[in-house]
């Protein structure tokens, strides 16, 4: 490949990942529905692109990135025991597709997320800016939403859950906004100096727009997450976090002082959705029988309770809780093996980027209660900032 050539290509692959980020930050606006099971997102298409792409011109590559990540005994266990309660699911109720679709997106996101460094020559910095970017164009739009258009009851008839004065942002949804808000902010705070006025005013503006989602997943995230960038930081630096401690506290005092209108969504001490989201884990449980509590039901399919028809997991078709859904997709030893290996991503990022490990215990706090961790965005995101840790140029 020539010099010239490999130029272009790198152009192109730059070209390519604006486009993602730009379609990523519109979130559900970019929904393409085929039919009443199937959709998918139109940043979807440009992702199929560059796959193509990375497979034409670095594919020998990408196996290599492959084999260092993946090739484990803990992957390879994890894949034939998903394998297998597919199958067997699929003898005891009959082929269905959707289970491999959801399979098929989510590793097109990690082997995506995985050879992003390959042509991408940001540093580090600049590529944390640029997701920077989709995150204040998140806030700002689901700010305008709040403000112009509190009031997104009717969206229930389009078959989303209704919020009223809360803030949803493009993903339509209060608790998925949050954590993709949540993610960028504790992020940043390694991407700036800590003196910056631009991380400073960027992390204002985040913590003010999570405050308005109400979602109180959302704010245990925020809080925890940002506990331990402060207490990780000190112990490692011995130097105190200033202006984070300032914006976290501000953060707590500001919680009970929020505005209340009229609505079940904005009172605090709700306990209809944890009702609701107790329901849904304790159906899933109890579905299970025989050789299920050993396999599961198998990885992405239905659970045999009332939902809402989307191609994406969600509350409707999961539980809400992430152990819950583990254990109900892939039995008692696909839990343990999933348990071992997010113990290891922890300690690796731990080791390697404190604010990418907050960021992931975050999510996996998040994750205890909404379907968090497979929705198509965070997953996106997070796996985009996971492996790219050692290979960005810093």
């Amino acid at each position: 490949m020539s010099l010239n050539h490999k130029m272009t290509m790198k152009k192109l692959f730059k070209y390519l990942f604006l486009i993602i980020l730009a379609l990523f930050s519109l979130g559900q606006l970019q929904r393409i529905q085929l039919n009443e099971v199937i959709a998918f997102y139109a940043h979807d298409i440009f992702i199929a692109i560059w796959m193509i792409l990375i497979i034409l011109k670095y594919r020998l590559k990408i196996l290599v990135l492959i084999k260092k990540y993946f090739f484990n005994y803990l992957a390879y266990s994890l894949i034939i025991w998903v394998i297998l309660g597919l199958i067997i699911n699929f003898i005891s109720h009959g082929f269905s597709a959707i289970p491999l679709l959801y399979i098929l997106r989510t590793i097109s996101y990690l082997l995506f997320a995985l050879s992003l460094p390959l042509v991408l020559t940001y540093s580090s910095e600049s590529y944390n800016r640029r997701w920077a970017l989709v995150s204040l164009f998140i806030a700002i739009t689901g700010i305008l939403q709040y403000i112009l258009s509190p009031d997104t009851r009717f969206l229930r008839y389009l078959g989303w859950d209704d919020h009223y004065f809360r803030l949803i942002g493009t993903q339509f949804d209060p608790n998925f906004t949050g954590i993709l808000l949540i993610v960028s902010f504790l992020i940043i705070q390694g991407t700036w100096n800590k003196q910056s006025r631009v991380k400073t005013s960027i992390s204002a503006l985040l913590a003010s727009t999570i405050l308005l989602t109400y979602s109180r997943a959302s704010f245990l995230s925020f809080i925890i997450g940002s506990t331990l960038i402060i207490f990780i930081g000190f112990i490692k630096t011995h130097k105190k976090n200033i202006s984070l401690s300032i914006i976290m506290g501000l953060f707590i005092i500001l919680i009970p002082l929020l505005p209340r209108p009229d609505g079940e969504g904005v009172k605090l001490e709700r306990t209809a959705s944890i009702s609701a989201r107790i329901e849904s884990n304790r159906l899933s449980l109890k579905n299970l029988n025989k050789y299920k509590w050993l396999f599961g039901n198998g990885l992405f399919v239905y659970q045999d309770q009332p939902q809402k028809k989307s191609f994406w997991p969600n509350t409707a078709h999961f539980p809400d809780n992430l152990f819950v859904f583990l254990f109900t997709s892939t039995g008692i030893v696909g839990l343990g093996i999933s348990l071992i290996i997010l113990y290891k991503i922890g300690v690796y990022l731990y080791k390697k980027d404190i604010y990418i490990f907050t960021a992931f215990v975050a999510i996996l706090i998040h994750s205890q209660f909404n379907h968090t961790l497979f929705q198509p965005f965070v997953w996106l995101w997070i796996t985009s900032q996971i492996l790219a840790i050692e290979t960005t140029k810093t």
